[in-house]
């Protein structure tokens, strides 16, 4: 039996940090946090929540999303209680008098890649973000997230196939995306970069239609990001860590 009680607003908040396409998700209980792993062709996702008050520790499957965000929406309560035997085993939600059971299984749509990617970015974490595989990471900065999330809601202005462009220079303390074509439309967007490590050089790589979407997932703040020529990119941040496969790798 695995068996949690959350805030509801806060739960809330947290659950729809995620896109409205992912159908499922798989929670870790352990501790005082939940933890929520996302993997997909494109990109990894990993978040954590906390506090949160795990009566027994286990996993909790979400099979369908969508209705359990309309009962948090639609309780009035403070808190809600999840429980479940076991991941193939029913869910059950409770919000002082309502009650909801939802199906389950043990196919995950949102958490089937999550393992392998894990453990990929396992190794390339021990080696100080310094190695992904055969690529080099070279470039390390910490940046703030405030134009990142709003890009991710501007993407609308430019072509659905656009190509983005993230480049940095650690002379130059700041990061640029560019997006689009002149013939289209074009968006640009600079971040100020602190704390840069790596050469001096300018460091550039490409990222398809997904990009503006993985970044909605990045916390309100700082994060540090890790990018190499011609590499996917890591955003790594407290409560949060993101990795996104640039256009040119299979």
């Amino acid at each position: 039996m695995t068996k949690i009680t959350v805030n509801t607003k806060k739960f809330l908040n947290f659950l729809t940090g995620f896109c409205k396409d992912i159908p499922d998700l798989r929670i870790d209980c352990a501790g005082a946090r939940i933890t929520i792993e996302i993997g997909y062709a494109y990109y990894y996702l990993r978040k954590q929540y906390l506090p949160v008050k795990v009566n027994e520790e286990g996993a909790l499957h979400i099979a369908d999303l969508d209705k359990v965000l309309k009962f948090l929406k639609a309780t009035k309560q403070d808190e809600v209680i999840f429980r479940q035997a076991s991941p193939k085993k029913p869910l059950h939600l409770e919000a002082g008098g309502n009650k909801l059971q939802l199906p389950s299984t043990d196919d995950i749509e949102s958490g089937i890649k999550a393992v392998v990617i894990r453990k990929f970015l396992k190794k390339c974490e021990e080696s100080g973000w310094a190695n992904l595989g055969d690529m080099s990471l070279s470039t390390h900065s910490t940046i703030a997230t405030h134009d990142l999330l709003s890009l991710s809601a501007m993407k609308t202005l430019i072509s659905k196939d656009a190509q983005f462009k993230l480049r940095i220079h650690c002379g130059e303390n700041e990061m640029g995306i560019v997006a689009g074509k002149a013939s289209t439309g074009r968006l640009f967007t600079t971040v100020n970069a602190t704390d840069t490590d790596g050469p001096a050089t300018t460091v550039e790589s490409y990222f398809g239609e997904w990009f503006p979407t993985c970044l909605q997932f990045l916390d309100e703040g700082i994060t540090r990001m890790h990018l190499g020529i011609q590499t996917p990119v890591i955003f790594e941040q407290d409560d949060t860590l993101l990795f996104i496969l640039d256009e040119s790798d299979d």
